[in-house]
């Protein structure tokens, strides 16, 4: 879905790519509550493994378990809103050209 940024902001963006993006943002929309909610239960789990890691000196558990986190924040903070951003402006030109 973010493949579509760079044609985008070029006004390069093809009706096909438009479409689809458009579509894929109701998914995305539709997931991103359910991801959120999935996220503060692998918090817990992930908060668990770096106390336990840190505890028994398994530092390469506490840094899996950082670096899931950091990608997971990615997600929220990121990944998912530009995707739902950029298929919402999509679906108006899409709009607009039909």
């Amino acid at each position: 879905m973010l493949g579509i940024l760079r044609d985008l902001v070029n006004g390069k963006l093809t009706n096909a790519s438009a479409r689809r993006a458009s579509s894929l943002c109701v998914k995305f929309e539709k997931e991103y509550s359910g991801m959120l909610y999935g996220h503060k239960e692998l918090y817990k789990v992930l908060e668990r493994l770096k106390k336990v890691g840190a505890e028994e000196g398994h530092l390469t558990a506490v840094r899996f378990a950082e670096a899931l986190e950091k990608h997971s924040q990615e997600e929220e903070e990121v990944l998912y809103p530009a995707a739902i951003l950029a298929g919402r402006t999509v679906a108006k030109q899409v709009k607009r050209k039909s």
